[in-house]
Formats: structure tokens, C-alpha cells, sequence
């Protein structure tokens, strides 16, 4: 695939042009004059490898190999945002999946229902997914519960909702222990408003909390890792050498203790 087709294939431009007349706040989640590289071969990016996108390149390739996925399968997006996880899916994958998504900003919600989603536009913070129990064979939710103050409601709604053999993704942005620890009661002492951080996770702190709020052991867990310890992005080239993606992909592994994210994927 090449930029061009990935811009007809989802029909960006189509999206683009229904904005001007439907919202008072456009979103362009992919923009010619910046994303300038198809990234991992599959999305508009800055660089040829940008490790933004690894939390959603790996975390497909681990749902893959765990082989839950089958024509029908159905997925729900948590805070579903601007389709990443549905671009590298269709890119990865040859079965038909079925795709929902939770998405509260109005603007992101019509872009996911534009390539495909199934979206509902509910508040989080209640700690309630509209769904029925077992629905669904794979859950994600990417850089959602350090909004959340009340993160161990919505771990148990995902787990109500996905079936039993099914796969779960959590990423969250971590930080090392006493920081992490000193950031969350800064959070709890202040006024936040929907949308703000809220929480602040280690690595350890955000699989005990999915494991004891699911009654599941680390035995369940399929996989941990973060992605980035050093990023270029748009100031450095890095990201277009192949050996440094490696590097920082096995760097984000071994090293979670210095890695600004990770992802937690496990099996119910």
C-alpha cells in the first residue's frame, strides 16, 4: 500500500470535507504535509518506523499469535480515538472483524464511524459499558484509565464484556515507583476535569491492578512491554533506521522500569 491508497482506501479527504459543514471542531488525524512516510508500511507517520505506533503494531501481532481472531470476531475499541488500532488490524490481519468502539469526543466518534466502527458516545467515568456480557473476543483500551478516576470499574466491565478464552490489551503511560506514586496523590489532592490524567501506574502497579480486579494470575498474562526509551519523532531521523526501531523495541522489553508506556496483554 501506498500513502495515496491508504488516503483512498479510508477515504481521509471524504471525512475531511463532511467536517466543514458538521462540526465546529475538525480533527485531521493525518495530514499530507506532515505525514510525509507510510510508517510500518501501513499508516501515515513522521518516520519509517515511528514508535508512537508500536503499542499498536505489537499489540495486534500478540492478539494474532494468541488465536482468538476468526471472521466475525468482534473487537471493542475503548476510547476508540482516531482508528489507530482498526488501521493496523485491517493492515495485519485477513479475517473480517466486527468493530465497536467507545469514543466520547463527538468529533473522533464520526471519524471512527467513517472507517468503520460501531461507536457509543458514553461517559466512562460511570464505570459502565453498554454491552451485554461475553460480547466480545478482543478488548483494547489504550491510553484510557489514567483518565479515569475510578479505573478498576472499567477493568471489570471489560472483563464482564469479553469471553472467556478471549484477549485483553491495557496500555497506560508509566512511570518509575516513587514518582509514579507521589504523581497519583498530586491527582487525588487536585480538581479534575473529564479528560484529564487522573492516575499514574508503574508497570507493576497497572498488571496487579488488572489481575486482582479480574481474578486472573500472571500466568495469564500473554505479554508486557513498552516500546520507546528514546524517541526522534518529527526533530530526529532515528525513527527511519530499521536497527534503531529493533534496538528500541528489545530496549523496551527488558527495561520497563524506564519506559514512558507499556501495554498488558492478557487472556481471560
Amino acid at each position: 500500500m501506498t500513502l495515496q491508497e491508504f488516503y483512498q482506501k479510508y477515504r481521509i479527504q471524504d471525512f475531511y470535507d463532511w467536517q466543514k459543514n458538521n462540526t465546529n471542531k475538525p480533527i485531521r488525524p493525518f495530514r499530507t504535509d506532515r505525514h510525509k512516510k507510510l510508517s510500518f508500511g501501513i499508516i501515515p507517520g513522521y518516520r519509517n518506523y515511528d514508535l508512537f505506533y508500536e503499542r499498536y503494531r505489537s499489540g495486534v501481532e500478540i492478539v494474532k499469535e494468541a488465536g482468538v481472531l476468526k471472521d466475525g470476531a468482534k473487537v471493542l475499541d475503548i476510547g476508540s480515538g482516531e482508528a489507530f488500532f482498526k488501521f493496523f488490524f485491517d493492515a495485519m490481519t485477513v479475517e473480517k472483524l466486527e468493530w465497536h468502539g467507545v469514543e466520547v469526543w463527538k468529533e473522533r466518534a464520526a471519524f471512527c464511524r467513517h472507517v468503520g466502527y460501531q461507536i457509543a458516545e458514553v461517559t466512562l467515568e460511570t464505570g459502565k459499558l453498554p454491552y451485554a456480557d461475553a460480547s466480545f473476543d478482543v478488548v483494547v483500551a489504550s491510553h484510557v484509565l489514567e483518565h479515569l478516576p475510578n479505573p478498576s470499574a472499567i477493568i471489570s466491565e471489560m472483563g464482564r464484556v469479553l469471553k472467556k478464552g478471549g484477549v485483553l490489551l491495557i496500555g497506560t503511560p508509566t512511570k518509575p515507583p516513587v514518582i509514579a506514586e507521589l504523581d497519583s496523590w498530586y491527582h487525588r489532592l487536585s480538581n479534575r476535569n473529564t479528560g484529564d490524567t487522573q492516575q499514574a501506574f508503574t508497570h507493576n502497579s497497572l498488571e496487579k491492578l488488572i489481575c486482582s480486579t479480574l481474578g486472573l494470575a500472571r500466568r495469564d498474562v500473554l505479554d508486557k512491554r513498552g516500546f520507546r526509551i528514546i524517541s526522534g519523532r518529527k526533530k530526529l531521523p532515528i525513527e527511519n533506521w530499521h536497527w534503531f526501531y529493533r534496538l528500541s523495541v528489545f530496549l523496551g522489553k527488558k527495561l520497563l522500569l524506564f519506559v514512558p508506556e507499556v501495554n498488558i496483554i492478557l487472556r481471560k
